[in-house]
């Protein structure tokens, strides 16, 4: 985990200097990650609205204290491929579970949707544009105190992403 942490400080270091887009982040993360297929926001969504539809795991990788932000209803908190393999474990499920990771942007889930698959995980999508995106389109989030449409903006770099409005830091 703390090579990915590194890796994102030095990436989004890079993207404060240059600039940073939606079309940046995607070709970052498929030159990086090119076997990890994504799924829409809006598909998932769509998913959730359906009320017989059966949910796959959804996974939120962030970090403690923007999962304690805002994150999506149902999502497990875990921030490693290793953890997310033993709740599988646990579960009694198999590597074929369809498995949903998300982040803030998609980088760092598309890292641990990669490292699923290199662990056996046959079923494993990166929520596309991860949480920025469900965020600004006004999808449900969830906190500790209920309903929220507040993201924790990540850092400097990658906050241009969402919008200012959203920005939310957690409580100490």
């Amino acid at each position: 985990m703390f090579e990915l942490i590194a890796a994102a400080s030095v990436s989004s270091f890079f993207f404060g200097l240059f600039g940073v887009s939606w079309e940046s982040v995607d070709e970052k993360i498929e030159r990086e990650f090119p076997g990890v297929e994504s799924v829409a926001t809006d598909v998932l969504l769509a998913r959730y609205e359906v009320s017989d539809e059966n949910l796959p795991i959804i996974i939120d990788v962030r970090e403690d204290g923007e999962f304690r932000v805002s994150h999506l209803i149902n999502a497990l908190h875990l921030e490693s491929a290793a953890a997310i393999s033993e709740v599988i474990v646990e579960r009694g499920l198999s590597k074929d579970t369809e498995i949903i990771v998300y982040c803030s942007v998609g980088y760092r889930s598309a890292s641990v949707a990669a490292d699923l698959q290199e662990r056996g995980f046959t079923q494993v999508l990166n929520l596309e544009h991860s949480l920025f995106e469900w965020a600004s389109n006004g999808y449900p989030m969830i906190n500790a105190s209920g309903s929220t449409d507040k993201v924790h903006p990540f850092n400097r770099a990658w906050s241009v992403l969402v919008d200012d409005s959203l920005h939310a830091y957690p409580d100490k």
